[in-house]
């Protein structure tokens, strides 16, 4: 793992460095297009890293493995698929990946079912339903619950943190995009939780509020 830390850093310290250098010769009308572009490619590998991870830190949890998921699609037909959940850079959006066997042609069986094809993905883990519900570029799969629920766009649901959080929704009002400017006014609520705030532990943070009666529902 540290070997992987190390790596991260060497990335991002190139990429930095990869901005600011190919900046210099960018127009200062096009700047801001630039750098939208430099963040979007920046959150894609982000994404693409959370999707590919197979090891999660040393407990040996497997994240993001290939399980059988109930598929819903938009007009309703139900679709038994054994994937991963996959992330098309270029498209922005989380696909699932099925064998098409009516196809003859085995290099071309290869099928994908995109997000915002569905309405919704579900697999059965210990007699659980672990449901995620579609948007245009992902599935939200609910990670914690409370009053403030958390999505993750990933299905599992143990030993996960901070990193794997995208979405949150205060009671019954709209999911909406997890960022610290907006949950820090709820959060502050409950000094228990506002103490993990202040470290950027999101997780735990929600976690925390939720488990604190002291804040009503």
């Amino acid at each position: 793992m540290k070997r992987f830390y190390a790596f991260v850093i060497c990335l991002l310290t190139f990429l930095y460095a990869h901005k600011t250098f190919a900046q210099r010769g960018v127009p200062a009308a096009y700047v801001g297009d630039y750098n939208r572009m430099m963040s979007q490619n920046f959150a894609n590998m982000n994404m693409q890293r959370m999707m590919n991870m197979n090891l999660y830190k040393g407990y040996g949890y497997m994240v993001n493995q290939k399980y059988k998921f109930k598929v819903v699609m938009k007009d309703s037909t139900v679709k038994m698929v054994k994937s991963k959940i996959n992330m098309d850079t270029a498209l922005h959006k989380s696909y699932l990946t099925y064998d098409d066997k009516t196809i003859k042609d085995k290099k071309l069986r290869e099928q994908r079912i995109y997000s915002n094809q569905t309405i919704s993905i579900s697999r059965t883990d210990y007699n659980n339903n672990i449901t995620g519900m579609a948007n245009d570029s992902c599935w939200f799969f609910k990670v914690l619950e409370g009053k403030i629920n958390a999505f993750s766009p990933l299905s599992e649901t143990e030993d996960i943190d901070s990193f794997y959080l995208r979405a949150y929704q205060l009671g019954n009002g709209p999911v909406q995009k997890l960022d610290s400017a907006s949950l820090a006014p709820i959060i502050a609520k409950s000094p228990k939780a506002l103490k993990a705030f202040k470290k950027k532990d999101y997780y735990k943070a929600i976690d925390k509020y939720n488990s604190d009666k002291s804040v009503a529902n």
